[in-house]
């Protein structure tokens, strides 16, 4: 038979409740300092201002994008929200995807796929033909000649629109 006697008297039990108290406060701190770094990774890329985005409809799509091409200057800066499949084409950077919609060419149903290219340092996080909504803003670049370009600013998964197809440009 094993017999323990510990004694104990009031300081030293003290002491040691005030140095659990520190520890467990160290470590609350500790994963607080955590939470708030973490938490600050996961910010956008950009902050936006709502009221200066033009919504790309599924209507508007392709008129936008010839318009935009047509004329890029006029869109420079611009900010949009629009909704597409990611879609990559072998020479894309780990950054870039067209942000696409498939274009119904004719009454036999024959399609090709139309978009923007779009650059977000998040891009590799999506698969391709998985429908994401973007905000970004236009801006010049270059890929095979000059062409618009739009730079991500948020980028979240959606679900396929009701209207998945585009059609010509009535232009």
């Amino acid at each position: 038979m094993f017999i323990c006697n510990l004694k104990m008297n009031g300081k030293k039990l003290s002491k040691i409740v005030i140095i659990l108290a520190i520890i467990f406060a160290t470590i609350l701190l500790g994963f607080s300092i955590f939470s708030i770094i973490k938490s600050s990774d996961e910010q956008p890329e950009t902050v936006i201002d709502n009221a200066n985005i033009v919504e790309i409809t599924s209507a508007d799509y392709t008129n936008f994008l010839k318009e935009c091409h047509d004329n890029i200057d006029d869109y420079i800066d611009m900010k949009i929200k629009m909704v597409g499949y990611v879609y990559r084409m072998a020479d894309f950077n780990d950054n870039q995807f067209v942000l696409s919609r498939t274009m119904v060419l004719n009454s036999a149903n024959s399609g090709v796929v139309v978009g923007i290219l779009a650059e977000s340092e998040k891009a590799s996080m999506y698969q391709d033909y998985e429908w994401v909504e973007v905000v970004g803003q236009i801006t010049r670049g270059n890929y095979k000649g000059e062409m618009p370009i739009l730079k991500v600013i948020e980028i979240n998964k959606c679900d396929i629109p009701e209207d998945e197809y585009v059609y010509p440009p009535t232009f």
